[in-house]
């Protein structure tokens, strides 16, 4: 007999007990496999540039997730609903709606991958709970956030708490609309002091991006640089000598946490605001010039492949995002003149 002692029976009957199907004889696809197969995927898009490194390490993550919740071994066509709905209870008390959606959405791509791939005969069972959040449950969540953007007084008490490293980024963020990444990984390469500009493509949709820069952030950027400790080929480096780079599989930076001692000494909250939120002030402000397609230019947006427009148009010119930055330039600084 191959089970003497009826051991493969009893394991049997314990997964029909669990809800399984029973385990069946011969390599199937374990979970980790496929987390294996998908991230090889990636790979191949990452290096041949179709991905960049920051995506890639959220698909990472991705797996890490799934794998936390459901054990890494178990044959990909016996995962069940059930486990699904306790991978989302368990995302659920993590993070917060728009997290949350993003996480499940890559999660089922994981899987959809694997029978696109041809590795699974059949498509996986997600179950009625394995959903995105509801487009209502954003939107109360979003209200629930409040005001997402910065008053051109907030951004001076900022500036006026600011060491010299945080005040270019902070000048950078609403008058260029960079971000968390953009701030991290900027090197002295892509700026032009004699002139005043930035050409700086967007690492996150590869996107090519010219800014004009203020006088103001001009000045904030020489005296970063002039301080500048070295080690590191990036602008921006901290009080322990590390920049502001992250090696960890999440996709971020160490912005975020950074940021909220500077929020702290200006007399904000250090949670509901951060400095993403520089790049929606930039946005908010910067539409008032009344040309949008020089808005998305500076902000290194990726336009719709149905926008035709933007496939024809070759560039924008000096002026019209010159225009663009003038206007945010004079909603921050223009009380000020006027007590001059």
């Amino acid at each position: 007999m191959d089970d003497p002692e009826g051991t493969k029976s009893l394991d049997q009957w314990l997964e029909i007990l669990a809800g399984r199907e029973p385990k069946r004889s011969g390599g199937d696809l374990s979970l980790k496999d496929l987390c294996n197969h998908w991230m090889d995927h990636k790979k191949a898009k990452l290096d041949a540039g179709d991905l960049v490194q920051d995506t890639y390490n959220e698909y990472f993550h991705a797996c890490e997730l799934v794998m936390e919740s459901i054990n890494k071994e178990l044959e990909v066509d016996r995962i069940q609903p059930s486990d699904f709905s306790r991978l989302r209870a368990k995302l659920a008390k993590r993070f917060g709606p728009v997290t949350l959606g993003k996480h499940i959405g890559q999660i089922r791509s994981l899987f959809n991958f694997g029978k696109k791939a041809g590795l699974l005969e059949r498509e996986v069972n997600f179950g009625l709970d394995f959903e995105k959040p509801a487009a209502k449950r954003l939107r109360k969540q979003r209200a629930l956030r409040g005001q997402q953007d910065f008053t051109a007084a907030e951004i001076k008490q900022l500036l006026a708490k600011a060491n010299t490293n945080w005040r270019a980024m902070i000048l950078l963020g609403v008058q260029a609309g960079f971000g968390n990444r953009d701030v991290a990984e900027l090197t002295e390469a892509v700026i032009d002091f004699s002139t005043g500009w930035i050409d700086y493509p967007r690492e996150k949709t590869a996107v090519a991006r010219r800014v004009p820069l203020w006088p103001e952030t001009v000045e904030a950027l020489r005296n970063a640089l002039n301080q500048h400790p070295g080690g590191s080929k990036y602008l921006f480096v901290g009080d322990r000598g590390r920049d502001y780079t992250s090696e960890k599989h999440t996709g971020n930076n160490r912005i975020t946490g950074a940021f909220k001692p500077v929020l702290k000494a200006a007399g904000f909250p250090e949670t509901g605001r951060g400095f993403y939120c520089l790049r929606r002030t930039f946005q908010t402000q910067a539409e008032e010039c009344g040309d949008l397609v020089a808005v998305k230019s500076i902000m290194g947006h990726t336009p719709s492949e149905n926008d035709m427009s933007a496939r024809y148009r070759q560039r924008v010119s000096d002026q019209r995002l010159k225009r663009c930055v003038d206007t945010v330039h004079d909603w921050l600084f223009k009380q000020e003149s006027d007590h001059e």
